[in-house]
């Protein structure tokens, strides 16, 4: 442009690339104070976790069920009669191996005749470990001791404890032994059936012309999806 014109003069081109350069400079500026800070609130060592926090080797190295049934025993949770007494699935804490009034977690481990040589074999290799006899162990003490552990595994992987539950028809009879969760899911399947069979029955008559009563319906949607409520006001508002 000429001298003597009034325009303003134009910027350099290079202007937009010095913003781009200084705004770089100064996050790269800030990341190192941040940095430097950082740096100073933390040390070099790194965490160790202390050894009674870091998970138990037997545990993870055993299969998925085998260590289900240990944390069970550990936390009081497990198959025993006590518990199933307590949770109300069976009538008393009786053994079902040997008719013992009470089946505890130190029966199982220490007293019942059915595990006797399995139960000889854990306490040698107790006692081997941490030189006490099975006299001086309570059961909670021995499944939170680390050093049992592999002997602990071995009793349960040699023993049903923990994992058997005879049904309540049969009195403990050991040939028809069958898992009380097993039972409940055969009597829920059984259930299941029978509300087919009934809704089956009743699409064959309504296909036949025969009035079926508008409430049979509706029956077992207590027990399933809508709720006992809905179900109740459904059956009261078609009769």
């Amino acid at each position: 442009m000429g001298q003597g014109s009034g325009r303003a003069t134009r910027l350099p081109r290079a202007a937009p690339a010095i913003l781009a350069n200084l705004k770089r400079e100064i996050s790269e500026k800030k990341w190192v104070e941040a940095r430097r800070w950082a740096g100073g609130r933390t040390s070099e060592t790194k965490y160790r976790m202390p050894e009674r926090q870091k998970p138990d080797g037997a545990m993870a190295g055993s299969t998925k069920r085998l260590a289900s049934r240990y944390y069970q025993l550990k936390t009081g949770h497990a198959r025993t009669g006590q518990y199933l007494h307590w949770a109300k699935v069976r009538p008393n804490a009786q053994c079902w191996w040997c008719k013992c009034p009470s089946q505890t977690r130190d029966h199982l481990f220490k007293m019942c005749p059915e595990w006797k040589m399995q139960q000889k074999v854990l306490w040698a290799e107790v006692l081997k470990e941490t030189k006490r006899w099975k006299s001086r162990w309570t059961v909670r003490d021995l499944l939170a001791d680390r050093r049992c552990g592999r002997a602990v595994l071995d009793f349960l992987s040699s023993t049903d404890v923990g994992r058997l539950v005879p049904p309540l028809e049969e009195k403990g009879d050991a040939g028809s032994e069958v898992s009380e969760w097993e039972l409940r899911e055969h009597l829920e399947r059984q259930e299941e059936r029978e509300e087919k069979a009934e809704a089956l029955g009743a699409e064959d008559e309504m296909g036949a012309g025969e009035a079926v009563p508008p409430h049979t319906l509706f029956h077992g949607i207590g027990r399933r999806g809508l709720g006992g409520r809905v179900a109740h006001f459904l059956r009261s508002f078609l009769r």
